[in-house]
């Protein structure tokens, strides 16, 4: 199987905007055409607990990105996921397993087989 074109992030909110700001700066945007490297953190799918899921194409890269990367790594603010993590994770906020359902009440034997009467 070839590998991704993609690379594929869960990151923190605050990070986030860090990195946004990093690649508006290194590549000049907003510029004429372009008006940020990278999407907006509202626009991410969002796990329960605030973090962001994003892919990324490969060839964006820059080392200085990859050193960004990785310094956020060590602080714990963004986490590298590989393709079936990051497709387990989005396949799971689009489209959520269904709650468990209520057990059945444990009901005593003696109440088997008796005529509900409404009450007046």
């Amino acid at each position: 199987m070839p590998d991704s074109p993609y690379r594929y992030f869960r990151v923190d909110p605050d990070a986030y905007t860090a990195l946004t700001d990093h690649v508006d700066s290194s590549r000049g945007y907003p510029n004429e055409t372009t008006e940020r490297g990278l999407q907006l953190f509202e626009d991410l799918l969002h796990e329960e607990d605030g973090w962001g899921l994003i892919a990324i194409d490969v060839w964006r890269f820059t080392e200085d990105d990859d050193a960004i990367i990785a310094d956020a790594v060590e602080a714990g603010t963004v986490e590298e996921l590989d393709v079936e993590v990051y497709r387990a994770k989005r396949d799971a906020i689009i489209d959520p397993p269904l709650p468990e359902p209520e057990p059945e009440p444990d009901w005593p034997d003696w109440l088997d087989g008796l005529e509900t009467v409404p009450l007046p």
